[in-house]
């Protein structure tokens, strides 16, 4: 993934990522093929941020009628091509935050890596994952509620969804968000040079791990990886498609009220604030 600045998922990023798993995927199938691709990795090329989960601004305030609901239709069908291929196993190389669909996108592939650096950190910088978006007066849909849930549990994923939380990568793995943290021994040398070499080095770590697990996985037979995602899978899969139309009416109706557009007003504008306190800082 690499949409500027935050991978954040607007109508368009949303059909690409389902194009690119549909293209994998009749890869996969293509008999030609000598050794077909059973496995697939899903990344970020930029740093500090998986995804940042659905363009609030683009799609989601003082929406466009029209596109409104093609928006929501291509959210489902990402999350469908993606944690309902039974297909293909996927990887989830999290090498920075996934709040929101993001973390969606991370719990749709079968396995997550985070990094875990050993360099004390601000906690601004440290990688989070979770659904947060209480904070934003939104509530996730019923199926990404329930996707978080499943992995949670479903006290500790209720209470995590009313406080909005943001797992770090320790709580992360002992909550079952992330499979495994990839140790990245930082450099304690902070000039310019060492900290680019290292951030370098921290994304290829996770790369190459990321890649060795999706290699281990398809040393398992394909047969037997598609019918364990059918069968822990397929329930939520078809309650989605079941209520889909439905889903896309409740979303649409809920987040064009005047009190969703006015929370998420005010979260643009503490972005917005946020950002020009950083550029200031900078002397830009």
């Amino acid at each position: 993934m690499n949409r500027r600045p935050a991978n954040a998922l607007s109508l368009e990023m949303c059909a690409e990522l389902s194009s690119a798993i549909q293209t994998i995927k009749d890869n996969n199938n293509d008999d030609s093929n000598a050794k077909p691709t059973t496995t697939m990795v899903l990344a970020s090329s930029l740093p500090k941020i998986f995804s940042a989960g659905l363009d609030i601004g683009r799609e989601l305030y003082q929406p466009d009628a029209d596109r409104l609901p093609k928006f929501w239709w291509e959210v489902q069908q990402l999350f469908l091509d993606l944690y309902g291929c039974s297909e293909l196993t996927t990887v989830a190389a999290l090498g920075g935050h996934a709040p929101a669909a993001g973390c969606m996108l991370a719990l749709s592939c079968d396995y997550r890596i985070m990094p875990l650096s050993t360099k004390p950190t601000t906690t601004a910088t440290v990688p989070t994952i979770g659904l947060n978006e209480s904070h934003l007066g939104i509530v996730a849909p019923p199926w990404m509620a329930q996707q978080y849930m499943d992995v949670l549990g479903r006290r500790k994923g209720e209470l995590a969804l009313l406080e909005g939380t943001l797992f770090p990568p320790t709580a992360a793995l002992e909550h079952g968000l992330v499979d495994q943290l990839l140790v990245i021994d930082d450099d304690d040398d902070d000039d310019d040079d060492n900290s680019n070499r290292t951030t370098k080095d921290a994304s290829v770590l996770l790369e190459e791990a990321a890649l060795a697990k999706a290699r281990a996985f398809a040393r398992i037979p394909a047969g037997a990886r598609a019918a364990v995602k059918q069968l822990t899978r397929r329930p939520l899969v078809h309650q989605l498609v079941k209520d889909r139309e439905r889903d896309v009416d409740t979303f649409c109706n809920f987040v064009t009220t005047e009190p969703v557009q006015h929370a998420i007003g005010k979260y643009l504008e503490a972005l917005q604030n946020k950002a020009k306190a950083a550029a200031a800082s900078k002397g830009e």
